[in-house]
């Protein structure tokens, strides 16, 4: 039995259970109130295990896959590799690989001051980072680009 059959069987038994102390004519009315009244307490029990037996069925049953969503992952990249640096859950994340590996060029001493910059129209563009050593800002070479992976394949998107 799956748990909607067990939960119709302890409706049916908890019915039946109360049938017995109403029974005033045919041949439950025979029977003597105490036959009766425990006729009633198994049809009871039996119908709490029912419902208990429903309950664990619905816990035990596997829960229906999350439906798919596209997700956004950030890109970490230089530009003189053909391969990106990683893949981050966060811009802040992909950022703080850049700039360490950039702190990494430098002398231990230098003062490095970090700033990115987006198209201000296009906020899900390519963030470029450059750093500033005194009064002087070099561009890095170093990027994070906000990829989407896509939930699902769309046919109509090639053509």
């Amino acid at each position: 039995m799956a748990g909607p059959e067990h939960i119709r069987e302890a409706e049916r038994l908890t019915k039946q259970a109360e049938e017995w102390m109403d029974a005033d004519t045919g041949w439950k009315a025979r029977l003597s109130t105490a036959e009766r009244l425990a006729h009633r307490q198994a049809d009871l029990a039996t119908a709490q295990v029912h419902a208990l037996l429903a309950l664990v069925a619905t816990q035990l049953a596997p829960a229906a896959p999350p439906a798919a969503q596209d997700v956004t992952v950030y890109r970490a990249a230089y530009e003189h590799s053909l391969f990106p640096l990683g893949l981050y859950a966060n811009a802040e994340a992909a950022q703080a690989h850049c700039e360490a590996l950039v702190s990494g060029e430098h002398p231990a001493d230098a003062v490095l001051f970090f700033e990115w910059s987006v198209d201000e129209d296009d906020p899900e563009s390519v963030c470029e980072l450059d750093v500033r050593i005194g009064t002087e800002t070099t561009p890095t070479g170093y990027t994070v680009t906000a990829v989407v992976a896509e939930a699902d394949y769309d046919p109509e998107a090639d053509a």
